[in-house]
């Protein structure tokens, strides 16, 4: 490697040449402070988070004799910005620790809001205190990035002893550049973890269910429903039926609601023991306008006479955020232009099968009377 050209020099000439430098800096990094590490593991121990990052700043400038990189241009920014250290502009270093003995841990947020926009190459420098002596080890940020979990946003988990097919990024396919800048990247790994339940099996869903810029509306309490206001309970009742057009079934199915009540107590933190009697309890319709039904039909029916004018205004007009949950949940209705006439379709051909004139009661919206009991 030349270095009689610095590194903007060299990224001009050629960009792989320019990351096979910062490579080569932060390899150098890393044996710097595990020999400073063995001369002094308990100094190393000590050092708190921003200590460390201090010291990895003074290896980083040693480092950078006989090589391209300014020692004078390398910075610590640490605090609430993404990555820790930046040297010579485009290239960062991600400084975590553990007091353990396993080189795994928790990252930075998915979405990196804070990261510094000429920043491109970033390394994750990782100090392991626990064992007979302290340890560092220095990889591609990208490369040691696992899975994903969440604190108060999902976050990385990382391990610096994985191969690079073992990433989150490879699982997903996706690579790490783009699921950074994505729009949607909160979106898209929540359906990941959806799907993947789907794949196992499992009725699960993720409790982080809406957009980062968002997240602030979630409650920190859960609820139950049956202390809601009417209001917000004739709310949630009319997007279930756009969502979960399942519950809209006369057939009793012991799992119909169960996509339902983990959706409420994600994305709502509500729970209802009883949901179901959003849907079907007080009976059966057995009268319309006062006439007698040749039989008693299912009161869901009635359910979406009355809700009829909300969903469509909700469908008319709906926040991104509810766009978000029909991709997921009810990706159909997005078929053409029409949300609310392909979710009446959905209705109608229920209704069908059960010889409900339904398109009519909601023509006329009629008086209902109900048996007593089902």
């Amino acid at each position: 490697m030349e270095v009689n050209n610095n590194i903007i020099a060299i990224r001009k000439k050629d960009i792989s040449l320019a990351y096979q430098a910062f490579s080569e800096l932060m390899l150098r990094t890393e044996t710097i402070m595990n020999i400073d590490a063995r001369r002094e593991p308990a100094v190393y121990r000590s050092y708190t988070a921003s200590e460390l990052e201090k010291q990895s700043l003074y290896a980083i400038q040693k480092a950078c004799g006989d090589s391209p990189f300014d020692a004078g241009e390398v910075r610590l920014v640490s605090g609430q910005k993404f990555p820790d250290i930046i040297a010579d502009k485009y290239y960062g270093v991600e400084v975590k620790s553990t007091k353990e003995n396993h080189w795994t841990s928790t990252g930075s947020s998915i979405i990196e809001s804070t990261r510094d926009v000429n920043v491109e190459d970033i390394y994750m420098l990782f100090c392991k205190k626990g064992g007979d002596f302290p340890e560092f080890k220095c990889r591609p940020y990208e490369d040691v990035l696992y899975d994903i979990a969440v604190t108060h946003s999902p976050r990385y988990l990382i391990n610096m002893d994985i191969s690079k097919n073992e990433t989150i990024f490879t699982k997903m396919d996706i690579p790490y550049n783009e699921l950074r800048t994505s729009p949607d990247a909160i979106d898209r790994v929540r359906r990941y973890y959806r799907e993947k339940a789907k794949q196992s099996g499992k009725q699960e869903m993720p409790w982080w269910i809406t957009s980062e810029n968002s997240e602030s509306t979630i409650s920190f309490n859960i609820r139950l429903w049956n202390t809601l206001e009417c209001e917000e309970k004739r709310l949630i009742v009319a997007q279930s039926m756009i969502l979960f057009p399942e519950v809209m079934r006369p057939e009793s199915k012991k799992d119909k609601y169960n996509q339902l009540s983990l959706w409420l107590c994600s994305y709502k933190q509500i729970v209802s023991p009883n949901i179901r009697d959003s849907f079907s309890a007080g009976g059966k319709i057995t009268h319309v306008n006062g006439v007698k039904l040749k039989e008693k039909v299912s009161q869901v029916f009635k359910r979406i006479v009355e809700y009829i004018d909300e969903i469509k205004s909700i469908l008319e007009n709906p926040t991104t955020d509810f766009m978000m949950l029909i991709k997921d949940y009810n990706p159909s209705l997005l078929k053409g232009k029409n949300m609310f006439k392909n979710w009446l379709s959905i209705c109608l051909e229920i209704a069908d099968e059960h010889n409900v004139p339904l398109l009519k009661w909601i023509e006329e919206k009629p008086e209902f009377t109900l048996s007593k009991n089902n």
